[in-house]
C-alpha cells in the first residue's frame, strides 16, 4: 500500500497559516439571535503539512462565547479538500466538509441532519474572508449566515 503525499491541496492550505483577527455578522439561528462578533482564528500546519489545524474563538456582542477546533486535509483519493469540526455547541463531525478552490476561494459543503452550510474563504495576502450559507430543515434556497473579515497578526 503506498502511503499518501503532499500534494496541491495541502500546499493551498498554507495561505491560511498564522494569527487572525476580526469582525462578523451573523444572521439569527436557532442557537442564538442575529449579531456582530470579534473573532480571532489560529491557523498552523501539523503533522509534518498533512493537516491544518485551526482554532477559533468568537465573542459575541451579549458576552457569549462560541469556540471551535477545525482539522483541514486533503482526501488522498481525490484531492478534495476535508474540514474536520468541533465546537463548543458540542454537535461532533458526522462527516467532513468537503470541496475545492474556486479560484483563489476555498469553498466547502458541510452537511448534516440540520442542513447543508456551505463555508467560502478567501485567503488574501493579510485579509481572509469568510462567508457561509446555509440551508436549514426544508429550505430549498441558502441563506446568508456569516459574513467575515479577518486581519493577519503574524504568520
Amino acid at each position: 500500500m503506498d502511503l499518501p503525499t503532499l500534494g496541491p491541496a495541502h500546499d493551498a492550505l498554507k495561505a491560511f497559516v498564522g494569527d487572525w483577527t476580526g469582525t462578523e455578522d451573523l444572521a439569527a439561528s436557532p442557537w442564538a439571535p442575529a449579531s456582530t462578533a470579534r473573532a480571532d482564528c489560529e491557523y498552523r500546519l501539523q503533522l509534518n503539512g498533512f493537516v491544518l489545524v485551526q482554532q477559533y474563538r468568537q465573542r459575541r456582542e451579549d458576552g457569549t462565547e462560541f469556540l471551535g477546533h477545525n482539522v483541514f486535509t486533503a482526501d488522498p483519493r481525490t484531492g478534495e479538500t476535508l474540514w474536520y469540526g468541533f465546537d463548543s455547541y458540542g454537535f461532533p463531525p458526522e462527516t467532513p466538509a468537503r470541496g475545492g478552490w474556486d479560484g483563489a476561494t476555498l469553498v466547502l459543503d458541510k452537511q448534516t441532519a440540520r442542513g447543508v452550510a456551505r463555508h467560502r474563504l478567501t485567503p488574501g495576502g493579510d485579509t481572509l474572508t469568510h462567508e457561509i450559507d446555509v440551508k436549514m430543515g426544508e429550505d430549498r434556497e441558502f441563506s446568508p449566515f456569516l459574513r467575515a473579515r479577518y486581519t493577519r497578526e503574524n504568520r
